[in-house]
């Protein structure tokens, strides 16, 4: 799976890199985007623009980005149209998103097009989406006390108490120079060094399994500095070529993991509980019913902007944020042995 994700990024790269030396309107549009993780999603979707384009007839080849900057507004509207058309066809699921693309690429051109006609196209579907539902308490509990590996259970504590999203652990990627100490906890800055970073915290528990986790890889003979990954890539004869954990193995483990605990169930595509996001949901249900957890804090440590100008006033530092959410400890707890200590505590 691992491997499958390297070559995928690699091929990635290779495509950005052509385009970019041989379309200087390619160029404008992909170094556009500031995160890797974006150029990788917008690149993708981009191909698939082109060979929509292509097999319509609009252009000649895949690679003709100059032939669509020929067109007049008029024309781009008629092909975007006729693009969310085809993927609502075969009920592709991301039009908004594919979509982003080739709109991003126009704008970047100094191109226009009649934008809210194309968007109004996009059919809002009278469907219960996948992905709805949180992981349960019972479930989460079943999952971390049956991983047998450091690793998955900190990763499962990681993904519990502070709902990030997988982007979070790869871009940048996330190293021990982004822990904080704070009492018996520890902040981590995600997104570090972003205008879009923020603090989540790691719940005592959570700390207490990095701790755990953390030792694993010393005695396993890993020297850990500030730079070393949070998360990293377990020893293999296969020798990746990264040594942090990739989204696609982060995909995978959870797999692995949840099979036989949490119950799934398939809604069209998807299933209602998303993969990841369901710890996310999870997470934020916690919070948002925990009337002691300041509302505005628990937006931020969900990764969310405020509203209005308190987006750019509202900056608590790493202790308030942790004074924030401290009273959610007991309920983002996974072991309930461990809750009802807590519960016992503040008695």
């Amino acid at each position: 799976m691992q491997e499958s994700g390297v070559r995928m990024f690699l091929t990635q790269q290779r495509y950005h890199a052509k385009m970019k030396s041989e379309h200087r309107c390619f160029k404008k549009f992909i170094n556009s985007l500031n995160s890797v993780l974006a150029q990788q999603s917008y690149g993708y979707h981009i191909q698939k623009f082109m060979r929509f384009c292509v097999a319509a007839k609009y252009i000649t080849h895949e690679e003709a980005f100059e032939e669509l900057l020929e067109f007049d507004s008029e024309k781009i509207t008629d092909v975007l149209e006729d693009f969310v058309e085809s993927l609502q066809e075969v009920n592709y699921k991301n039009v908004s998103t594919a979509l982003s693309a080739p709109e991003l690429f126009f704008t970047m051109n100094r191109k226009i097009w009649h934008n809210k006609m194309v968007r109004k196209g996009i059919k809002q579907l009278d469907i219960i989406r996948g992905g709805s539902l949180p992981i349960t308490d019972e479930e989460i509990e079943q999952v971390y006390i049956n991983c047998n590996r450091p690793r998955d259970r900190f990763l499962i504590s990681l993904l519990g108490c502070t709902g990030i999203r997988p982007g979070a652990i790869v871009d940048p990627v996330m190293k021990f120079k982004h822990l904080t100490p704070v009492e018996d906890c520890y902040g981590l800055s995600v997104y570090d060094e972003s205008k879009d970073g923020y603090w989540a915290i790691l719940t005592p528990e959570a700390s207490r399994d990095l701790e755990r986790y953390k030792q694993s890889r010393i005695k396993n003979g890993e020297t850990l500095t500030g730079e070393s990954p949070l998360l990293g890539t377990e020893s293999s004869r296969w020798h990746p070529t990264y040594d942090y954990l990739t989204l696609r193995t982060l995909t995978a483990t959870l797999e692995r993991r949840i099979k036989g605990h949490v119950k799934r169930v398939k809604v069209g595509n998807d299933y209602d509980k998303a993969i990841v996001y369901m710890f996310r949901k999870r997470f934020n249900t916690k919070l948002k019913l925990k009337n002691e957890v300041n509302s505005d804090v628990a937006e931020l440590c969900m990764g969310h902007k405020l509203v209005g100008a308190q987006h750019t006033y509202t900056k608590p530092t790493l202790l308030e944020v942790y004074a924030a959410i401290k009273p959610a400890f007991e309920d983002l707890t996974i072991n309930s042995n461990t809750r009802k200590s807590i519960a016992l505590e503040l008695e």
